[in-house]
């Protein structure tokens, strides 16, 4: 029985809040599941939180214009007044390219809504991490202020490799130092 059967029979049961954890639960393992978002929404109605229930539906393809889920997008923008308030509550568990198109655009949306205040945000799962897609020295470089050489072409200076190395050895000492922190905890 997986995570949504569960929280139904949580529901039918009348556990709201036990499906409600159960669903949060769920999008840890599948962050972008349509179908655990939009029966999260369900529950956070059914719980009459109606904004919650609107930062469900946010990250779905639920159209703009449907009654319940703008009323819920209505709530859930009177609940927190600023972008940046209501950014930090939705609950993203991947990046926003793995959502609807829908929600994409709503991100998108709010993210100008947020840059135009003079914030900074972006989904947190949209972060890259070095180890990841891996990290070159060169990634540090600064292309405007190249060196150049008798020859034409130009080489970048050395005091720019040396602190670009150096960062790449601090991130990786920090990385092994969690890890080794963690396995023998």
């Amino acid at each position: 029985m997986d995570a949504i059967d569960q929280a139904q029979q949580d529901l039918t049961r009348g556990e709201n809040a036990q499906a409600r954890d159960r669903l949060y639960a769920a999008l840890r393992t599948a962050p972008a599941s349509q179908s655990i978002l939009e029966l999260l929404a369900y529950t956070h109605l059914l719980m009459g939180d109606r904004a919650a229930a609107g930062a469900a539906w946010f990250l779905t393809s639920k159209a703009d214009d449907d009654p319940t889920a703008s009323a819920a997008f209505e709530a859930l923008e009177a609940r927190h007044r600023s972008p940046i308030a209501l950014a930090r509550v939705l609950p993203i568990n991947a990046p926003s390219e793995y959502y609807p198109a829908q929600a994409q655009e709503r991100l998108a949306r709010l993210s100008a809504a947020i840059r135009s205040n003079g914030q900074q945000w972006v989904p947190p799962r949209d972060t890259v991490y070095f180890d990841e897609v891996g990290v070159d020295s060169d990634d540090f470089l600064d292309d405007e202020f190249p060196t150049p050489t008798t020859d034409g072409r130009s080489r970048r200076p050395i005091r720019q490799r040396v602190v670009a190395t150096l960062i790449i050895v601090a991130i990786a000492a920090t990385s092994a130092s969690v890890v080794l922190a963690i396995v023998f905890s």
